[in-house]
C-alpha cells in the first residue's frame, strides 16, 4: 500500500515550484487520500474477507473517524490485488422513515453507476440491478462483486431481506456477492437484535465478521499520517512536489518533514484535552487531523505567513481551528 517516497535526488533537477491556481491545491480542496495505520488494518481485514469469499461483515467506529475516507482509499487499492475488472461499489445508505423497495433499489442502482435509476416500478428496478450485476460479475472473470455500504446503521430489517434476496439470486447465477457494512456502533446493536429475534439468516449473510475502525491513538499513528504528506502525496501529478514540499519548499529541501512534528502535535493535543477537562485516552478522528494539517500548511506555509517552521503554538492554533476539542465534548 505504501507508495514510493521522495528522496533528495528526486528533486535536484526540479527546483522550480510548480504553478497551482489559487484554491485548487488538494490541501485547499480537501480532495486527496492518505494512508494511515488504521486504513492498513482495515485493508488487511477486508482483503481476508474477500479472499475467503465471505458474504459480508461489519466495520464500525465512531462518527468522523475516517471510515468513508478509508473506503475511498480501499476502492483505489483493492483492484491492484484482486484484478482491475473485479466490480467494487461504494453505496451510501440514505435515511429512511419506512422501508420503500423502489427507493431502496434506486439507491443501489445509483451506487453501482447504472444509467437508468428512476424509471419503472420496484420490480423492474430490482431486475435491472440484478442483470447489471450479473453482467459485471461474469465480465470480472472471478464471478465476484463487492459492495461497501456506508452509513449502514440506517438500514432496516426489510432492507436486509431485500439484500438477501439479491444475494441469493446472484448466488444461484454463480456470482458471489460480498456486502461490507460500514457504519457506527449501532450496527452491533442491530446484529444483537437480529440474533434475539432469531433472524440468523441476516446475521449469517452479512454480519458474521466484525472489525472496529479506530482513530489516531499514538505518536506512531501520527507519524504515519504526517509522513504521507511528506512522501506519499504529490501535486501536480508527476511533479515530485509532495504537499509538505509545496507549502514549505525551502525547509523540505533542507530535510525538514511534518513527520518530525508528531511528538509536538501529540503533546499539544494531550494538553488541550487536559485543559478542557476531556478525560480518557486519545483517539483523534481522521477528519480533524486532516483539517489540522490543512490549516497548518495553508496558514503558516509559503502561501500564508511563511513561518520558519511549525511550532507547538502553530499546532495549537490549527487544532483549535479544526473543531476537534469542541467535537470531543459530544463524545464524552
Amino acid at each position: 500500500m505504501i507508495q514510493p517516497s521522495f528522496h533528495h535526488e528526486d528533486f535536484q533537477d526540479d527546483n522550480q515550484r510548480p504553478y497551482v491556481p489559487k484554491g485548487s491545491h488538494p490541501i485547499e480542496t480537501g480532495r486527496y487520500l492518505i494512508a494511515t495505520n488504521e486504513i492498513e488494518r482495515m485493508y488487511q481485514t477486508v482483503s481476508q474477507w474477500i479472499q475467503n469469499r465471505s458474504p459480508g461483515g461489519i466495520i464500525y467506529g465512531r462518527p468522523r473517524i475516517g471510515k468513508t475516507r478509508a473506503i475511498n482509499y480501499l476502492m483505489h487499492i483493492l483492484p491492484t490485488d484482486f484484478g482491475m475488472k473485479m466490480p467494487i461499489f461504494n453505496i451510501g445508505c440514505r435515511s429512511y422513515r419506512l422501508p420503500n423497495e423502489s427507493v431502496f433499489f434506486e439507491g443501489l442502482l445509483k451506487g453501482v453507476g447504472h444509467g437508468i435509476v428512476h424509471t419503472g416500478k420496484a420490480s423492474l428496478k430490482r431486475d435491472r440491478l440484478f442483470k447489471f450485476l450479473l453482467e459485471k460479475g461474469v465480465a470480472s472473470e472471478q464471478n465476484r462483486i463487492i459492495f461497501f455500504m456506508d452509513d449502514a446503521q440506517r438500514l432496516m430489517e426489510t432492507h436486509y431481506n431485500w439484500l438477501m434476496d439479491l444475494y441469493n439470486e446472484l448466488d444461484d447465477a454463480g456470482i458471489n456477492l460480498t456486502v461490507i457494512l460500514v457504519g457506527q456502533k449501532e450496527l452491533l446493536y442491530q446484529r444483537s437484535a437480529f440474533i434475539q429475534a432469531n433472524k440468523a439468516q441476516i446475521v449469517g449473510r452479512f454480519m458474521i465478521h466484525e472489525h472496529k475502525f479506530e482513530g489516531i491513538k499514538s505518536i506512531e499513528d501520527l507519524k504515519v499520517c504526517l509522513a504521507s504528506y511528506d512522501n506519499e502525496s504529490e501535486y501536480p501529478e508527476n511533479s515530485n512536489w509532495s504537499f509538505t514540499r509545496y507549502f514549505f519548499p525551502e525547509q523540505f529541501v533542507q530535510g525538514t518533514r511534518l513527520e518530525h512534528c508528531a511528538e509536538d502535535l501529540y503533546e499539544v493535543i494531550w494538553r488541550l484535552r487536559k485543559e478542557n477537562g476531556l478525560k480518557g485516552s486519545i483517539e483523534i478522528p481522521m477528519q480533524y487531523l486532516t483539517l489540522t494539517v490543512e490549516y497548518a500548511l495553508r496558514h503558516f506555509g509559503t502561501n500564508g505567513l511563511n513561518v520558519e517552521w511549525l511550532t507547538p503554538a502553530h499546532w495549537k492554533e490549527a487544532i483549535e481551528q479544526s473543531g476537534y476539542i469542541t467535537a470531543e465534548f459530544y463524545q464524552t
